[in-house]
């Protein structure tokens, strides 16, 4: 358009007639855009009820220590967060999931979410993350059960109401100075209740808040930041003999200095079969850590491998990688006795604050003469966010700041043992059982909580 053009066109738009017409226009077009954008009631409410509301709602339930932020199935706190919510939709943050989509409909509680869903989320936050109308969401109260998303029971326990609960004697003190710790402590079983072995069918481990690193016991598996409780296939399970104590290794992890202390009272929670129930498989546990290398200061992309042969036929339950701040990506392959080989989980980018279990949804199984191949992938450069020191060549070890290659599978011999619970325990489940929990009181220095030392109490109130 010509300069002439553009003065008579600007002259004309100020005429009163043409200009209210214009306003009228622009009016129109943008209540069309607002009616057309997403709303929080009709659009984003059912997208957080089906993938994100187990964790985001209000007093949102503690899973390994970690609490969400904020409820999602709130409108005002939810536009609060929208920039955020989006950032940790397009970076893969949020869901939580480490495994790649390659293993979609592999393992239980996968949090998966459909592009077509992320795409509405983002289209609500960039929309201007509009309220909408209340009553647009009266047909999504459903949608959480149908959805198949986990809502805490009343009981507070993921797993129902418990059978037996213990917790330490009192409250475990982590003091000021701490940086890494690694009690080992004795949590007394209440009398009376539990005076005969039982069998395990779900067990949850309660930590105390985010500074627990992780939690190990023979009876209750592993406890990691962001993990949930062990449920076990029907039929498969961990004898827990009748004993005053339960032992856990405790790892706590804080940044240390002057008022940073915290007391910490974990407990745990567990589900016993009932009389009659049949037991065909008895859970093992191997930690298949790999040690003895080292990853050179600023290396990017250091790899360590490691094999592990299968010696007898056995259904593969679960795997839980494991490694610290400089963990990068993870990876189990199995190679088959006619020399086949094949992925059992990739991990792609894996994340210290989110160290799943990945169970699957039918055991697997592995033929005797299988040989599994284990990779593991370290970023020790300062282009790692998390990385504690980029100058430090590292090696395995306990501490946080050291690192790990672990890669512990959960599994049980394919032959069935058909032990009736409530009936006569075969002498070598007992006697194994016995075996583990008093080897891990052997190993370790047990932390006295008999001691009447309340100095922490005096130097807290000042």
């Amino acid at each position: 358009m010509r300069p002439t053009s553009i003065s008579v066109f600007l002259k004309t738009l100020a005429t009163p007639a043409v200009a209210t017409g214009f306003t009228t226009l622009l009016l129109a077009g943008a209540v069309q855009a607002q009616e057309s954008a997403p709303t929080f009631y009709a659009d984003a409410l059912p997208l957080f009820q089906k993938n994100c509301v187990a964790c985001h709602q209000p007093d949102g339930p503690k899973v390994g220590g970690i609490t969400a932020p904020m409820s999602l199935m709130d409108y005002d706190q939810a536009k609060l967060w929208a920039p955020m919510i989006k950032n940790a939709l397009i970076t893969g943050y949020m869901p939580p999931w480490g495994a790649h989509e390659r293993h979609r409909g592999e393992f239980k509680d996968e949090r998966y979410i459909e592009e077509s869903e992320m795409a509405v989320l983002v289209a609500w936050v960039d929309g201007g993350a509009l309220e909408g109308n209340p009553a647009d969401a009266a047909d999504s109260t459903g949608l959480v059960a149908e959805a198949g998303a986990t809502v805490l029971p009343e009981s507070g326990w993921w797993i129902g109401d418990p059978d037996l609960v213990v917790q330490f004697d009192r409250p475990v003190y982590v003091e000021d100075d701490v940086l890494d710790w690694q009690p080992t402590v004795q949590m007394p079983v209440p009398e009376g209740a539990h005076t005969e072995p039982k069998w395990v069918s779900k067990a949850e481990l309660d930590p105390g808040g985010p500074w627990v690193h992780h939690i190990v016991s023979s009876h209750m598996g592993v406890g990691v930041p962001g993990r949930g409780p062990f449920t076990y296939p029907e039929g498969w399970g961990v004898l827990m003999p009748e004993d005053p104590f339960i032992t856990v290794n405790m790892h706590y992890h804080k940044d240390p200095g002057e008022g940073t202390a915290v007391t910490d009272m974990t407990r745990a929670g567990f589900v016993f079969y009932e009389d009659g129930t049949v037991i065909d498989h008895v859970v093992e546990t191997n930690l298949l850590p790999h040690n003895g290398w080292t990853i050179p200061p600023g290396d990017p992309n250091y790899k360590v491998t490691n094999t592990h042969e299968i010696e007898e036929d056995i259904f593969l339950l679960s795997m839980g990688p494991h490694m610290h701040y400089r963990g990068k990506a993870m990876r189990y392959e199995v190679e088959y006795p006619d020399g086949e080989r094949e992925t059992l989980l990739w991990v792609p980018d894996y994340d210290f604050n989110w160290q799943f279990l990945y169970e699957y949804k039918e055991p697997k199984f592995l033929p005797a003469g299988s040989v599994m191949h284990m990779s593991w992938w370290f970023d020790n450069s300062d282009q790692n966010r998390w990385n504690p020191d980029h100058t430090a060549a590292v090696e395995y070890g306990p501490e946080t700041t050291d690192e790990m290659a672990n890669a512990r599978i959960y599994f049980a011999p394919t032959t069935k043992r058909g032990i009736v619970v409530g009936g006569e325990l075969p002498a070598d489940i007992l006697e194994t059982a016995q075996k583990e929990e008093q080897t891990r009181r052997e190993r370790a220095n047990l932390l006295d909580q008999s001691k009447d030392d309340l100095n922490w109490l005096t130097e807290d109130s000042d």
